[in-house]
This record gives structure tokens, C-alpha cells and sequence, in this order.
């Protein structure tokens, strides 16, 4: 097996559709890879006979995205495991892309794959989606400071030989963390953007916030000491670069950007006063 496609589900099986439908119009044959989903502890999963016939279905008790990809790595058969999300669509020659990127490389390297945050359904944009369009999933950022996300993000079997798993302590960051654990022990990240998945915008309010909450969660809960301090001292700082970002976004309007530069200040406020509750002792919250 060549590929194994590991997607952590929690709550969101309403959401698979896309995917399935996305990795069933896949150009690299279907004899060449495998899609294990992982049961995070929802509340209703469908039973195996009800999903695509190249879906494997795993559980994972333990709470927690990462944990549920570790589950899945003790189960996979590929050469490449392939990380994503179970609300991304990804495009046809999206294995076929990192498939081939893997054999160019030394097979040592991880690979990035490119986000493209976008409205799936047809509709009028709303303002919350505008402001995930503008600033959310930035993989190419994300690359230049030596980390990617699981969203789109490729890892050769032998490299979680040689440095361990993904940390299941936490609810949010171990991709960065792996993917820095990953370049300390000397192996680089390549980035491949036409290897391409479709990430949908988050249309709501809610959606937002409970995105902040789980991020300030793993930032402020998990890493060290001194990783912890500069995330709570970075909470409380204006967010500078994310403004001067969206003022100089040529995609929106003057209008559009206002409105998005409010979802951002707007969103700051959340940022601190979840960190100031995660440092007087609240649990974070988890996806």
C-alpha cells in the first residue's frame, strides 16, 4: 500500500460527504491507497457498511484529534500517511501530487500540501466566512515558519519511526509541534500547493470562537514553559500583523474589509479572556 489517508472524525459525520466524494474522484488508482476514519467518541457514527467501500472505520476513545491519528498510524499500511479533515473536499490530483512529490524527494522530507479556505455551497458570502477566507489555513505562511497543517499534511512512515507520534496531550497544535520535533531532528518539510484541498469557510460566529478556544487551549496548556508564557504575552498584544493583512488584501472590498477587521478585534477580545480563564485554571476545550 502506498497511502494511507487518516481522518480523525468527532461529531462531524454529517460533513464527510464531500470528502468521500473527493477522494472517490481521486486519479491514483484506489489499489494504491486506503482511508482509515477514526471515531473520536461522537454521539451517532455511521455503521461500516454505510460508508464508501475504500473507508476503514477505526475508534479511539481517548478524546482528542491526535490520539485518534495515533490510533490510526498503529493501523496504517501505507508507505506515506496523508493527513486531513473530515470537512475538507480535496481536489483529484491531490494523492497523485503528493504521491509523486514523496518519490522525487529523499522519502525523509515531510510534505505540505496547499489549503484553499472557500465557500462549498452556493450562496452569498457572510461576514464570518469572509474573515476565514482572508486569514484562515494559511499553509503557505504556516511553511515559511517550518510547520503545516494536518488538514493537508504528508509524513513518510519512517520519519514517526525515528521520532514518535503526535503529542496526545494536546487538543490543538501537535501538528506544529510535530512538524517542528520533526525539523529538529533534521527532517525538512517540502511544499507541494497543487496538491490541493478545499477547506470550508466557517460561516458562523460560533464557529469562530470555538475555533479561538481550542487554539488558546493548546498554545496555553501544552509545550513549554517558556512556549506558554510568549502565547499568553502574544494574546494580549493588538493583532498588528492580522489587520495591516486584511487592509492589504486586493480580494475584498473597502467595505468587506471593515466588516473583517471587526470579526478580528472582536475575536482578540475572546483570545483574552480565554487565556486569562486557561491561566486561572479552566480546562481547554477540545474540536
Amino acid at each position: 500500500m502506498n497511502i494511507s489517508v487518516v481522518v480523525p472524525v468527532y461529531q462531524h459525520w454529517n460533513l464527510t460527504e464531500k470528502l468521500f466524494k473527493g477522494l472517490a474522484g481521486q486519479t491514483l488508482p484506489q489499489d494504491q491507497w486506503e482511508v482509515l476514519m477514526v471515531d473520536n467518541g461522537s454521539d451517532h457514527v455511521p455503521a461500516a457498511e454505510e460508508l464508501p467501500s475504500f473507508v476503514k472505520l477505526l475508534h479511539c476513545a481517548k478524546p482528542g484529534s491526535y490520539a485518534a491519528r495515533n490510533v490510526a498510524l498503529d493501523h496504517a499500511r501505507g508507505e506515506l500517511l496523508v493527513f486531513t479533515d473530515a470537512d475538507c473536499c480535496p481536489c483529484p490530483n491531490w494523492l497523485s501530487h503528493l504521491w509523486q512529490t514523496y518519490l522525487e524527494s529523499d522519502k525523509r522530507s515531510l510534505i505540505a500540501g496547499g489549503i484553499e479556505v472557500a465557500r462549498l455551497e452556493a450562496g452569498r458570502h457572510t461576514l464570518v466566512e469572509l474573515y476565514d477566507m482572508a486569514l484562515g489555513l494559511s499553509q503557505a505562511r504556516y511553511v515559511k515558519n517550518g510547520y503545516a497543517v494536518t488538514a493537508n499534511l504528508a509524513i513518510p512512515r519512517q520519519i514517526f519511526a525515528e521520532i514518535g507520534k503526535f503529542d496526545e496531550s494536546r487538543f490543538s497544535g501537535g501538528d506544529r509541534e510535530i512538524c517542528l520535533r520533526a525539523k529538529s531532528e533534521g527532517f525538512p518539510m517540502l511544499y507541494q500547493p497543487a496538491a490541493l484541498v478545499q477547506h470550508p469557510a466557517r460561516q458562523r460566529w460560533s464557529e469562530l470562537v470555538a475555533k479561538v478556544k481550542r487554539i488558546k487551549g493548546g498554545k496555553i496548556r501544552s509545550g513549554t514553559l517558556k512556549e506558554r508564557t510568549i502565547s499568553a504575552l502574544r494574546t494580549y498584544m493588538p493583532p498588528v500583523w492580522a489587520c495591516l493583512s486584511i487592509i492589504k488584501n486586493r480580494r475584498f472590498s473597502v467595505l468587506q474589509k471593515l466588516g473583517i477587521l471587526w470579526v478580528q478585534i472582536s475575536l482578540w477580545g475572546v483570545e483574552m479572556v480565554e487565556v486569562t480563564c486557561l491561566l486561572l485554571g479552566k480546562q481547554p476545550e477540545r474540536k
